[in-house]
């Protein structure tokens, strides 16, 4: 994700101060008790040298990468499963402690929580993978070459429970826009799922799939007709699917809670916890679409759904047991997993110069946002329309 990550880490974290570089003032007793623990508590405590923290922080100003480390093998440590874990629970419970403590003062809890944020960012960004950033813009010009907005899966509101059926196109413009040109589209990004397996990853948080995408497609580009009166009747509200949404919101929350507020999901859970609640949402929203759809739109539905599911929740456990029981129902596609052999100019998960115009609706620097939110996603998948 970082072309230099010594260099970003060091930008991002430049103005983080501990309580042995500086005197606390009086109104700052609990940021400067929160500095002087939070080393002690949630690293050391659980094998990371906090010296070594302070030296990426401080852009090698102080601190010391610990003996027997490199800065790579340092930085491995902290990503490894097992650390983030141990150590981004227990930030984010230390910064609930301070938060809920009626003697810190507001300011006090203000500067406890940009210490503890600033910390947690550094465990999430120190282990993004260098291929992310170019893998992104590249599948952003992948969109771009076929005139197709990616906003819509790449938006930094982007959720795991945002409605994938109509990933393909909301009108019969952009549907047929987008059958037409399926071929070309995936033949682009297939080289950025053979290069840059991390960006995928990053993907299956917000429920997106490429290689499943692309065999669930290739069923919705059979019948526009069937497609569009999907869309219409899926798209007409009833109570049974409010219940659904009102559901599937607060199930969100508190997985989105538990991962960021108050470390009770895990980092390394926080995927099958999101899966978990996607095919809850699924199961939910297909009865719900049996009792005012035709039968064959709700079939289609559910080919669509159990096809663009991600990989992680067709597949772990629990809701690879809730998932076979829906899907069972009914044929799905494999998902693709044929690299092609041709290759767009500028070498894989890379485009070439594109002469047609730009998105409709689109800012030239379009790319960049987009690159800059999948930057973000795993601290922003819907957080900030989920936790109002």
């Amino acid at each position: 994700m970082f072309r230099n990550r010594r260099t970003t880490l060091a930008l991002n974290f430049s103005s983080l101060t501990f309580a042995q570089q500086q005197q606390p003032a009086a109104n700052q007793q609990c940021s400067s008790q929160f500095e002087a623990t939070i080393g002690p508590t949630c690293f050391d405590a659980n094998g990371v040298n906090f010296s070594g923290i302070i030296f990426i922080i401080s852009q090698n100003r102080t601190g010391a990468i610990p003996s027997g480390h490199t800065l790579e093998t340092f930085l491995k440590l902290i990503c490894g499963p097992s650390t983030q874990d141990k150590v981004v629970p227990c930030i984010q419970q230390q910064m609930q402690k301070y938060n809920s403590t009626p003697q810190c003062t507001a300011e006090d809890k203000n500067g406890v929580m940009g210490r503890a944020g600033q910390l947690l960012a550094l465990m999430e960004g120190a282990c993004g993978s260098p291929c992310e950033a170019a893998a992104t813009q590249s599948l952003v010009q992948c969109y771009a070459a076929i005139n197709v907005n990616p906003e819509p899966i790449l938006s930094p509101n982007a959720s795991i429970v945002e409605d994938k059926f109509s990933v393909i196109g909301g009108n019969e413009s952009e549907y047929s826009n987008f059958c037409k040109n399926r071929q070309k589209l995936f033949s682009c990004l297939s080289p950025i799922t053979a290069t840059c397996p991390a960006l995928l990853e990053r993907l299956y948080a917000i429920g997106i799939d490429l290689n499943a995408m692309e065999g669930a497609s290739a069923v919705l580009c059979q019948d526009k007709d069937k497609y569009l009166k999907g869309l219409a009747c899926f798209a007409t509200p009833s109570n049974a699917i409010t219940q659904c949404n009102q559901q599937t919101m607060t199930n969100m929350r508190q997985v989105l809670i538990g991962r960021y507020q108050t470390g009770a999901v895990p980092p390394s859970k926080y995927q099958n916890s999101l899966c978990e609640v996607k095919v809850t949402q699924i199961d939910c929203e297909l009865t719900a679409y049996q009792k005012s759809c035709d039968a064959s739109l709700t079939e289609l539905r559910t080919v669509a759904e159990c096809s663009m599911l991600p990989k992680p929740c067709r597949e772990n456990a629990p809701a690879s047991t809730r998932y076979n029981g829906i899907c069972q129902k009914v044929s799905t596609p494999a998902p693709i997993q044929t690299v092609r052999p041709t290759v767009p100019s500028g070498g894989p998960g890379m485009v070439g110069s594109r002469t047609s115009s730009p998105i409709s609706g689109g800012s030239g620097n379009g790319a960049a946002e987009l690159g800059a939110s999948l930057l973000l996603l795993a601290l922003t998948a819907g957080v900030g329309s989920l936790m109002l």
